[in-house]
């Protein structure tokens, strides 16, 4: 997995105007970024994406929205396309997305916070015990993951199986509607692919009731799937066909990469819906400690790393039952200034990493009858920052160090009423990195390893600026009493979700 191995891009190669288009299919939005040569943000825009909420745990999408939110931002940007030397793709993982042979979506898509499939996942965990030995990584036999969804649907819409032909992920979708190519790349197709091997795990798509013909062909992310077609720059408006187009990574992996993870080990937190957090190393770990583990096999340094479910969705709940918006719920959060405040446990959908469990559910603990808004907005922004510390130190417990320095990305990153937030919770040095879009520069830079950059290049020429805090004294000691107040109330959490079982 090459780093900076490339030659540079050069004003010989494309004129000084020229730009790179990232494209990143999230939860709630489609955002495109216009990225100039030398890092710029020259433009960007968003389409917000609608998800079917239901019973059981359903959270669907209409793959359609994904190309209809691509042609919105794209139209309102016409005079920037012709400018556009090629496109990175990026996207939310696992989203179960199926398609037949022309592309059109033969179900709506299984999101990844889609947690019908309970137990498919116990059934999974059951028949084929540790991870490992299948998929190549420490994946949780869980709900949210792409195994459980493809037995889910043979159990329950089995006859989708016949009407599709290839199984991808949103960005992959995109791609496919740019080039005509059903691609992916191997870490977000993990469940289906052996992320070792690069093989399809034949064993299991037969227990889960599909073929092994259903998966994509796999390539790097930071190579080229195809380029634009005729068809396709008719349909988005962009005026060059030829352009080409990156296979593309998850958004966690872009992410990654954007604030520097695969140029150097890092210990890191980026938010978006939810948040990733993780450590890179050079070293990969033998047991994942219930954390995903990116083998050197999917990129250039492997990373033990988990997703939360809640970050900014835990904001945007509190908000809209006190009629705030986000940004107005951390306005309220900074007013705090009792010594401390309720513990808040932001299982409001279950928890992905480290519990893994979609069962659980959100609490507070000591609430004081003097509590106000204000403390309790502080409550929930403690209580994302401290499930993010969870994840961070079972990473650092599997790869048996610890952290001096976090990189700060996304909203975490780029807005500065966070920090004392973070400082009070994570109590050690953190790197923010100004740029809310971390995902879309990800993407953008996957773009330029098609122009010219290597991977490493891409990192140096077009990443956001940042800043350096360190916390003080008092900051250290509210970290050290409150987080293992945290720990006990998830623990309590837990044991209050086994009781209704």
């Amino acid at each position: 997995m090459r780093l900076s191995d490339g030659v540079g891009l050069t004003s010989s190669t494309h004129s000084s105007d020229s730009l790179l288009l990232g494209v990143d299919v999230g939860t709630t939005s489609l955002k495109v970024l216009f990225l100039s040569l030398d890092g710029n943000v020259v433009d960007k825009a968003e389409a917000k994406l609608s998800t079917e909420y239901g019973p059981g745990g359903k959270a669907e999408q209409n793959a359609m929205d994904y190309l209809d939110g691509l042609k919105k931002v794209l139209a309102k940007k016409q005079r920037l396309l012709s400018r556009v030397v090629s496109i990175g793709l990026s996207g939310q993982t696992p989203s179960l997305v199926c398609i037949d042979e022309k592309g059109e979506p033969t179900t709506p898509v299984l999101t990844w916070q889609d947690n019908r499939p309970v137990q498919e996942a116990k059934d999974l965990e059951e028949k084929f015990g540790n991870p490992m030995d299948v998929v190549g990584t420490s994946l949780p036999w869980s709900a949210s993951a792409c195994p459980a969804k493809l037995l889910w649907l043979s159990r329950h819409r089995p006859e989708i199986i016949r009407k599709t032909r290839w199984l991808l992920q949103p960005k992959d979708f995109i791609g496919f509607h740019l080039t005509g190519e059903a691609i992916s790349d191997p870490w977000s197709t993990k469940g289906i692919c052996n992320v070792e091997s690069l093989k399809v795990i034949t064993p299991l798509m037969k227990f889960v009731g599909w073929g092994a013909e259903k998966m994509p062909k796999l390539l790097d992310g930071f190579v080229s799937r195809g380029k634009l077609t005729p068809y396709a720059a008719f349909q988005f408006g962009l005026p060059n066909t030829g352009i080409p187009v990156s296979t593309g990574w998850s958004d966690a992996m872009s992410g990654m990469l954007s604030l520097g993870v695969f140029t150097e080990p890092s210990a890191f937190i980026f938010t978006g819906t939810s948040a990733i957090v993780g450590i890179s190393t050079p070293t990969p770990p033998q047991d994942g400690k219930n954390l995903y583990i990116i083998p050197k096999s999917c990129a250039p340094l492997s990373v033990l790393y988990g997703p939360t479910q809640s970050s900014g969705s835990a904001i945007s709940w509190f908000g809209q039952r006190h009629g705030l918006t986000p940004d107005q719920v951390i306005d309220e959060a900074v007013k705090s200034t009792k010594s401390s405040v309720p513990v808040f446990t932001p299982y409001l959908s279950g928890e992905r990493a480290p519990i893994w469990r979609s069962d659980i559910r959100a609490s507070f603990f000591g609430l004081d009858a003097e509590d106000t808004n204000c403390d309790l907005a502080r409550s929930v922004l403690e209580g994302i920052s401290f499930g993010e510390r969870h994840v961070l130190e079972v990473a650092m417990l599997g790869l048996n160090q610890s952290v001096s320095l976090i990189k700060l990305g996304g909203h975490a990153g780029k807005d500065p009423r966070w920090d004392v937030v973070r400082l009070r919770t994570l109590g050690t040095n953190l790197r923010r990195y100004n740029d809310e879009e971390t995902t879309t520069r990800g993407a953008a830079m996957l773009a330029a390893t098609l122009v010219g950059y290597s991977l490493g290049e891409a990192v140096s020429a077009l990443q956001a600026p940042n800043q350096l805090s360190a916390p003080n004294l008092e900051q250290i000691e509210y970290s050290g009493k409150n987080y293992p107040r945290f720990l006990l109330a998830s623990r309590l959490t837990a044991t209050f979700a086994d009781s209704k079982l």
